[in-house]
């Protein structure tokens, strides 16, 4: 085996250098392209819930500020009864309720995608 030259050397080093950089912008944009294909299919995704996924997603994690509401005792005292022989809580009912006969469909799909895309 022959040993290189100097200049053999320089150039396998330039060669590999530019070969590297080559594919690190590659990566990079493969990798940004991945992401911007991602987002767009998300959108469309999102757009294209079912509303019965729509109203599932938020029995589910429609959890944030809390509220109060009140009824005369004997009813509380029944709604307290009958979450608890379910194992559910009165949060969980109250929001049951409000996503299956409150919000409208066009109300919970305009706050569903606001909220995926933010």
């Amino acid at each position: 085996m022959a040993r290189k030259t100097l200049k053999q050397i320089e150039e396998d080093e330039k060669k590999m250098l530019n070969d590297l950089s080559k594919n690190k912008t590659d990566n990079i944009d493969t990798t940004e392209k991945r992401e911007l294909f991602k987002n767009i299919e998300n959108k469309v995704q999102k757009k294209n819930t079912s509303y019965d996924e729509i109203k599932k997603h938020f029995e589910k994690t429609g959890i944030g500020k809390q509220g109060s509401f009140y009824l005369n005792e004997d009813l509380m005292k029944l709604f307290r009864k009958k979450t608890f022989e379910e194992g559910i809580s009165i949060a969980e009912v109250v929001r049951k309720l409000l996503v299956q006969d409150y919000f409208t469909e066009d109300e919970l799909r305009e706050i569903y995608i606001k909220e995926e895309l933010n």
